[in-house]
């Protein structure tokens, strides 16, 4: 009987321990972020077979590991943040940087990339004409209203110049169509270009950052992510603008005259970066999921710089923890 007790009691045992471990396995296999559904599940993540040799690409060792939590009391109200010295390779700051997040319009960097890559390649010019083909409607999922109906033409430059100033949703949309022949499409490049450059836990199902369950990065891919945009001249160049102008042609025929402004806060003047630094490319988010997000590639004297941070309660908490973020550097 004792040999049967101890048996029994052996079995439960091993039961509890398998259910702790499907708990633990059901709650991290959901997006973490205080912002949205919980119940919804992260998708997994991409196929560890792939080659990154087959791209000829190389990473820097990694800057910041899974388990620094770097000076995050300074920064409390942000659910993830990551500040980086690029030149030097030193974390200033890091909390909650390799967990999954939804990105919101930081997207929009990933676009531009692919967008730029056509361009460099000579397939498209950055003066081609786009001829709207396609009924676009993302009011429903909080996308705004969509200013170009079919039959409408304009460059790809403003579509681009739009795109990162602005974050208009719909220009995403239609580069995607005219890059790729649709927007599925357009997401592989969007996603081959991302393991490219070694952001791994990243995933577009969209190309303008819309909350998806599937759609998803974290901090450090998004630093990866806006390194490789530094690298673009032509993303440089948008991201110094305040404002901007262009004109494209409605359905029919009449010219449109459209002025935008930039959704950076420190660009539009309506916060203060702290002394010497520059501003040399960012992107903005604003979702339900994502909270209020924004990225920057910055200079500061011979130094260079990375932030990535979101904030769920408002802009102005956002943009005040980046400044406490800056300010650790001496």
């Amino acid at each position: 009987m004792r040999e049967i007790a101890d048996l029994f009691k052996s079995v439960m045992i091993l039961i509890v321990i398998c259910l702790i471990f499907a708990i633990f396995i059901k709650l991290n296999n959901k997006i973490d972020s205080p912002y949205n559904d919980r119940d919804k599940k992260i998708p997994v993540a991409f196929d560890d077979g792939f080659s990154y040799g087959e791209l000829g690409a190389t990473f820097d060792d990694t800057v910041v590991y899974r388990d620094n939590n770097i000076n995050s009391e300074l920064f409390g109200e942000c659910y993830y943040a990551l500040f980086i010295n690029e030149t030097d390779k030193y974390a200033y700051a890091s909390k909650n940087a390799f967990k999954r997040m939804y990105p919101a319009s930081m997207t929009k960097l990933m676009t531009a990339m692919v967008v730029l890559d056509k361009v460099n390649s000579k397939q498209i010019s950055l003066d081609d004409v786009v001829t709207v083909s396609n009924y676009y409607d993302l009011s429903a999922e909080g996308g705004g209203v969509n200013q170009l109906g079919i039959g409408s033409e304009i460059t790809v430059k403003d579509l681009l110049y739009t795109l990162l100033i602005q974050s208009n949703n719909y220009y995403a949309l239609i580069l995607a169509d005219y890059v790729a022949g649709s927007e599925s499409a357009f997401c592989d490049l969007m996603n081959e270009k991302a393991k490219s450059i070694g952001a791994t836990n990243t995933n577009f199902v969209n190309p303008h950052g819309l909350d998806d369950v599937d759609h998803y990065t974290t901090a450090y891919d998004m630093y990866l992510i806006i390194k490789e945009a530094y690298s673009y001249s032509i993303i440089n160049e948008i991201d110094s603008y305040e404002t901007y102008n262009y004109v494209y042609t409605n359905s029919s025929g009449v010219p449109i005259e459209v002025d935008i402004a930039a959704t950076n806060y420190f660009i539009a003047g309506l916060a203060k970066l702290p002394a010497n630094y520059e501003i040399k490319v960012w992107k903005t988010g604003t979702t339900d999921g994502a909270g209020n997000a924004l990225a920057m590639y910055l200079k500061k004297e011979d130094k260079e710089y990375v932030v990535v941070a979101s904030c769920g309660e408002s802009k102005p908490l956002l943009y005040d923890a980046i400044v406490t973020m800056l300010c650790l550097v001496n």
